[in-house]
């Protein structure tokens, strides 16, 4: 009895594992820059405060090494967030990828560069 509970959790555990991205890249608006370096876990989201703006990621699993990024930049001002940009890209895997995402009106430009790793 103690091995089948030994088994189930095992397996348990190494199907979470399988979900694992480790996520590294940079983030440019305006000629400032900030780096990212964190481990996701496909469909949760990933917030990440960078100076007055707050970047919002997500990866949604894709066929083969192509995967979904869904990506939204926030503006603090003030006690108020204003939207600077939002969409989604296609990423592949083990490849370094730039994503040059639109301001919305009267906002500015940004840089997504990132690179997914499996873990």
């Amino acid at each position: 009895m103690l091995k089948k509970i030994f088994l189930l959790t095992t397996l348990l555990l190494s199907f979470n594992a399988l979900a694992c991205w480790k996520v590294e890249g940079e983030l440019a608006v305006d000629g400032e820059s900030w780096k990212i370096n964190q481990k996701f876990i496909h469909n949760k989201d990933y917030s990440f405060p960078m100076g007055t703006f707050i970047l919002t990621l997500s990866i949604k699993p894709g066929e083969k090494n192509n995967h979904q990024l869904k990506y939204s930049l926030m503006e603090k001002k003030g006690i108020t967030q204003v939207l600077v940009t939002k969409g989604e890209d296609v990423v592949s895997e083990k490849e370094t990828e730039e994503i040059f995402a639109k301001g919305v009106e009267g906002q500015p430009n940004s840089i997504i560069t990132i690179k997914i790793t499996n873990i």
